[in-house]
Order: structure tokens, then C-alpha cells, then sequence
């Protein structure tokens, strides 16, 4: 079996492959590009397996059982989330891999670039970039608030793992992290640090998400909808000010 084609899944989103019978000069090719929203599911899932690689791989970092399994329940909860989104897009015959392929550079080259060298980054990077995705979602006009039916499903997907607590502030790895967060920041070089460490992963999100949205024009209408780019990044740089300044830093 080949591999499907590089960003497109072997149906369309209905799950009907598109075909011209006779392979005619001219005729459609046999697969069409993904609807947007399959384009973001696709965004989504791979972030949300890089998520699970990362977290699970901090759980080494963490001084402490309490520490490791914080993260690993992290990391589960991501991993679960992939999984949601194989299903719905397994219903519409759509292959998972295919709808994140396109998405995997760009996202392996964030990863890389934000990899935590210590327990104290390994914290304030899954306190932060979790609820950043989070916000890039609610500040576009991606998932209307009135959304029904298979809408509000979609809508569910997009938002992420437990998206309402984490927007809420109410999630429990938030508690968790902000404690630990200062007992670190006691020492003055290392809040200084964190610090840099919190807004650097700020600057790193904005141009992978750039980066996304650039190479996906389709996905790029489909999550911004009428609002402009600045306002999104604007609204997302308060956003993460006001997480920073929650840990302390």
C-alpha cells in the first residue's frame, strides 16, 4: 500500500471519493483537498500527539512522583484527544495521518525549537502552550458560540482536551503548577529566567502558527474567519501576559 498523497486524505471529508470517469485530459483529480475544517482537525491532532511526545518525555524531568504523574496525566489527556479526532474523521473516511501530515514540519520544527532543558521549563512550557492553542481557538471565529449539532462536535475537537477548564483557569494541572512554579521562582536568577524561558515560547508559537497559516490559506479562513491576524496575535499576547504574571513571572 502507498502512502496517501502529502496533505490530502484519501476521501473527502463525506467520505466519497471524488473521480472522473476515464481519466480524461482536464477531468478532476481523483482526490480533492480536504475541507478546512478537516485541515484543522488535522492542525489539532498533530499537536496534540507533538503534546503527548513532549509531555511524556518531561515526566523525567520532574523531581518528584507528585511531578511525574501530573505531566503523565497530561500527556494522556492529549493522547486521548488524537483519538477523538481519528474517530470523528474515521466516520467521514478520512485517514488521520494523511489530515496531519502537512502540519508535521512545522510542528516538529516547534517542538524542537521549545524543548525544556530543566523541570522548571518543562512546567512553565505545558502551563503555557497548552492554553495558548486553547486561546487561538476562542479568539477566532473558528468555533461560533452558538454552534449545534454536528457543528458543536466539530467545535468540541477544535477547542482541544478539556478546553472550558484550561480557559477557565480551572484545570487541575494549573494548581498544581502555579504552587510548584513558586517554590522555584524563590531564587531570583531563576524567575528571571522563567521569565525569558515564558515569553520566548510566546514568540516561538506566534511564528509556527504564522508559518500555518501562511502554507494553509484554506485552514487559515476556515480558523480566523472575519477576524484579522493582528487581533488574534494581540488578543493572545494578553492572554499570555496574564498567565505569566499568574505564575509569578
Amino acid at each position: 500500500m502507498t502512502e496517501p498523497e502529502r496533505g490530502r486524505p484519501a476521501t473527502t471529508a463525506t467520505g466519497a471519493a471524488d473521480s472522473t470517469p476515464g481519466g480524461a485530459p482536464g477531468s478532476a483529480p481523483d482526490s480533492a483537498p480536504a475541507a478546512p475544517p478537516v485541515d484543522l482537525l488535522g492542525a489539532v491532532a498533530y499537536g496534540a500527539l507533538t503534546a503527548f511526545t513532549r509531555l511524556a518525555a518531561d515526566a523525567a524531568l520532574a523531581p518528584d512522583l507528585t511531578g511525574r504523574a501530573e505531566m503523565a496525566a497530561l500527556a494522556a489527556a492529549e493522547m486521548a484527544h488524537v483519538e477523538r479526532v481519528r474517530a470523528h474523521l474515521t466516520d467521514r473516511g478520512v485517514d488521520l495521518v494523511a489530515a496531519m501530515a502537512p502540519f508535521a514540519a512545522v510542528l516538529d520544527a516547534f517542538a524542537a525549537r521549545t524543548a525544556p532543558r530543566n523541570w522548571g521549563e518543562a512546567l512553565v512550557g505545558a502551563y503555557v502552550t497548552r492554553t495558548l492553542a486553547v486561546d487561538l481557538v476562542a479568539t477566532t471565529g473558528a468555533v461560533p458560540d452558538d454552534a449545534e449539532g454536528g457543528d458543536e462536535a466539530v467545535a468540541e475537537l477544535l477547542r482541544g482536551p478539556d478546553a472550558g477548564r484550561e480557559a477557565a483557569g480551572e484545570s487541575g494541572f494549573d494548581a498544581f503548577a502555579e504552587h510548584a512554579v513558586v517554590d522555584l521562582v524563590a531564587d531570583e536568577q531563576t524567575r528571571g529566567h522563567l521569565a525569558l524561558w515564558g515569553r520566548r515560547l510566546l514568540g516561538e508559537t506566534l511564528a509556527a502558527a504564522a508559518e500555518v497559516l501562511d502554507a494553509h490559506p484554506e485552514a487559515a479562513t476556515a480558523l480566523l474567519g472575519g477576524t484579522s491576524r493582528q487581533v488574534v496575535f494581540k488578543a493572545l499576547k494578553s492572554r499570555h501576559s496574564k498567565r505569566l504574571h499568574a505564575l509569578g513571572l
